[in-house]
């Protein structure tokens, strides 16, 4: 009776085992979850970027950039992809979200099409968003 009583023992020890497995894992999935929070922007380019920063970015254009401006009002966002030898370039938005305590700002060069007609004069492509104003640090991926 003794080998019964102690094999029912490690029966419900592997089964309480296994429960705070699920436990741990099922929590740690909020939590990566939870700490991940989408952010609302807006591209903004030409008259929509303020003087200022219209001219920090012609300042910078020519090599790859990464820049953050504030009004008080609004942060922009800034990333620039340096001097490119033809037009035709497009930049997309991956992702902006906060995650902790900072901001994650994703983007992606997209070089012309095959077939596309595009300026053989070199070209600065950048991306700017306008979002609403936060003190968090940003990390350019």
């Amino acid at each position: 009776m003794h080998n019964c009583h102690s094999s029912y023992l490690h029966h419900l020890f592997f089964f309480f085992l296994l429960l705070f497995c699920f436990a741990l894992s099922g929590c740690s999935k909020e939590k990566e979850t939870a700490a991940k929070n989408e952010l609302e922007y807006t591209v903004v380019s030409g008259a929509d970027i303020p003087k200022e920063l219209s001219g920090l970015i012609k300042e910078r254009e020519k090599k790859a950039f990464e820049l953050t401006f504030s009004d008080n009002a609004c942060l922009y966002i800034v990333k620039g992809y340096g001097k490119q030898a033809s037009g035709g370039y497009s930049i997309a938005v991956n992702d902006f979200y906060q995650e902790n305590d900072e901001l994650i700002f994703d983007t992606e060069l997209y070089g012309p099409k095959k077939g596309d007609a595009v300026s053989e004069t070199p070209s600065y492509p950048y991306i700017a968003i306008k979002a609403e104003y936060r003190e968090n640090p940003v990390v350019f991926r």
